[in-house]
């Protein structure tokens, strides 16, 4: 394939993290046991934000950086400078993230790592402070009263007493690192509530957040960035949703942008988040109301599934000339040499940007499916959407 142009993101590196730096986000199961992962997300996190890093140190499964995959995303249009530091196993990434603390770097990881196994300066961003900014029940700490949807926070025991008001959404409360709508669950019927109840039970949540459920026409994961004197707004991607909290991707649409009034909404509560120390990517989940209302739902205090596709949508577009982007990730049981060829097309063609691939034949947790991700392009919300549609097929 004949190189592309390059993507560059809509701000540096500089504008993302600061200089000391270094992006290490392989944790174990037990951080991330509300999140639904499994051994191959563990992984697969490191295998995220290529492109984005600049000349920053970075700790990677080797799955997502052979020769071949380097290459292919580099003539796709990304520009990845960093220092790259490679694993096969948990000990060997633990290894490198010491070297880059001895260098004097701090992590940057979006969930927290193994407990104590790094000091607290070690980090960009200390656990326990993350742990805070993260936990839903803590949003009225950043979030003006009336961006927030209705909500109390009650022990598990006392769901039956609580005379909810359905519909309603039951969230986990408390520091655990959540996300994916993993820990929430929808109610609207007798039934619901009670699987609910089940299902916290089972994953030894104790404390629930009851959310009323606002009638919201459009939700976008505003990206921003957060350092020491400037909060910047990277861009928005509407959330897309199989069902009630549970999205199944991102699109960025021109027709349907995030109003100025949640920018303004985003850099308040981000800019919060610095005033508490926070450091580095950061998303919050806002949805625009029917009545009106912008209203916060989600902290996430780290980096997205939207970032990369935020920060390389203007680029794509500039280069393609289509303005509309949906996002996609598919498996495939074919040798990856067979996946680039099956993905070239669109990529060649301007359609598709690939932001991530993983080679299962390097990684054994992969079951053999190895990983495309990225985002589809489309002169139309429609003409997208298909695409994105018809993405995996072209995996299978």
């Amino acid at each position: 394939m004949t190189p592309l142009p390059r993507l560059d993101p809509v701000v540096g590196a500089d504008l993302l993290f600061p200089s000391d730096a270094a992006f290490m986000a392989r944790s174990d199961l037990e951080q991330t046991r509300l999140l639904g992962y499994r051994p191959l997300n563990l992984d697969a996190v490191t295998t995220l934000m290529l492109g984005l890093l600049g000349g920053l140190p970075s700790v990677r499964h080797r799955s997502c950086a052979t020769d071949e995959i380097l290459r292919f995303l580099a003539d796709a249009g990304l520009r990845i400078d960093e220092d790259m530091h490679l694993f096969d196993t948990a000990d060997e990434a633990e290894a490198i993230a010491d070297r880059l603390i001895g260098q004097g770097r701090r992590l940057v990881w979006p969930y927290p790592l193994r407990a104590g196994r790094f000091a607290e300066a070690a980090h960009l961003v200390p656990p326990a402070l993350w742990r805070q900014l993260n936990s839903k029940e803590n949003l009225p700490a950043l979030v003006p009263v009336g961006a927030l949807a209705a909500r109390r926070v009650i022990a598990l025991a006392d769901l039956d007493a609580a005379q909810l008001q359905p519909p309603v959404y039951l969230k986990a409360a408390g520091d655990a690192a959540t996300g994916w709508g993993y820990a929430v669950r929808h109610v609207v019927r007798d039934a619901d509530l009670s699987a609910a109840r089940a299902d916290f039970a089972a994953q030894g949540i104790d404390r629930i957040l009851v959310e009323a459920a606002v009638d919201v026409i459009t939700c976008w994961c505003v990206n921003l960035s957060v350092l020491d004197t400037v909060v910047t707004c990277l861009g928005a991607a509407e959330q897309v949703f199989a069902a009630p909290a549970r999205q199944s991707g991102s699109v960025i649409d021109p027709e349907v942008a995030l109003p100025a009034a949640g920018i303004a909404l985003a850099l308040n509560v981000a800019d919060a988040a610095r005033r508490a120390g926070f450091r580095g990517v950061c998303g919050l989940d806002i949805g625009l109301a029917r009545d009106g209302r912008l209203i916060v739902f989600d902290p996430n205090f780290r980096f997205n599934a939207s970032t990369a596709q935020v920060v390389l949508h203007p680029a794509a577009v500039a280069r393609s000339g289509l303005g509309v982007s949906a996002s996609v990730s598919a498996a495939s049981p074919r040798p990856m040499a067979e996946v680039i060829a099956r993905i070239t097309a669109p990529v060649a063609e301007g359609w598709f940007v690939p932001t991530r691939l993983l080679d299962a034949a390097l990684l054994p947790a992969a079951n053999g499916a190895s990983l495309c991700t990225g985002f589809v392009m489309g002169r139309t919300r429609a003409e997208a959407q298909a695409r994105a549609s018809d993405f995996a097929a072209r995996l299978a």
